[in-house]
């Protein structure tokens, strides 16, 4: 896939993530840090989260994971990933998870 298509497939998958957050945050939008380089924006901006979105073939969570940790961010991570043609899965860490099961 050219680099185009590449960045466009993961606009596209950002600003999904984006539109289905705003349901339960209304000023969810896709962040625009990718166009500045250098830049500390998440992929999905408006949430109480610092949210990077990973789609294609093989996604890496860990390597989203460890480029939002690099950001220095103080906020919760959360990673996005989805393969090509399947659904998207959400991660988060192990204590986080149980915060929110023990609600």
């Amino acid at each position: 896939m050219s680099g185009k298509r590449s960045r466009d497939k993961g606009a596209r998958f950002e600003r999904f993530v984006a539109n289905q957050l705003a349901a339960v945050y209304p000023t969810a939008v896709r962040g625009c840090g990718q166009y500045h380089r250098g830049s500390n924006k998440a992929d999905v901006e408006g949430t109480p989260f610092w949210i990077e979105c990973k789609n294609g073939k093989r996604p890496s969570v860990y390597g989203a994971w460890d480029q939002a940790v690099a950001t220095g961010t103080d906020k919760e991570i959360v990673v996005v990933t989805k393969r090509d043609r399947d659904q998207a899965l959400v991660t988060i860490t192990l204590d986080k998870f149980i915060e929110i099961i023990k609600k």
